[in-house]
């Protein structure tokens, strides 16, 4: 059998570990897991630099959520693809209750392959700086008004002037 030159990997990322699963481009490659490795930027690195000898291409899809888009910033520095998926839009068979992360990112790697989900845009770290500043300021304003409201309530309450 030839050697596929696109490799997908899917990552099911939670805080303390990411679960990794993947699947060639030759439609009759199988997906398979690669175990849990850490979440810090070298632990990815290191299961990044092993798979370019099974493939020249390698895309790594995760799904959105708190854990930072830096991943996808940080891969496509090194030369690959990191798309970043939309939960809502995975496909979910009815009655699939069980949840476990090798389960969870085997049909990350599976969707990225068949090419049935789009990535989501990942804004340049100087846009989530500003976003990031931003929040911070809508949040010191919110914090400004809660105190003021709180103040004047304690006002009110003890009659002074």
């Amino acid at each position: 059998m030839p050697q596929s030159s696109t490799l997908s990997v899917g990552w099911d990322v939670h805080q303390a570990s990411i679960a990794g699963a993947s699947v060639a481009k030759a439609h009759d490659a199988d997906a398979f897991s690669l175990g849990p490795i850490g979440t810090r930027q070298a632990d990815m690195a290191q299961l990044v630099r092993t798979r370019p000898s099974t493939a020249t291409h390698l895309v790594c899809v995760y799904e959105a959520g708190p854990w930072g888009s830096w991943r996808s910033r940080d891969l496509t520095k090194q030369g690959h693809h990191g798309w970043v998926v939309a939960p809502s839009l995975m496909p979910q068979k009815a009655g699939n209750r069980v949840n476990t992360d090798r389960r969870d990112a085997i049909p990350l790697a599976r969707v990225r392959r068949a090419g049935d989900l789009p990535p989501v845009d990942v804004p340049a770290g100087e846009d989530a700086a500003r976003r990031d500043l931003s929040r911070a300021r809508e949040d010191a304003i919110a914090d400004l008004k809660a105190a003021t409201w709180r103040l004047n309530a304690f006002v009110l309450r003890h009659d002074s002037r």
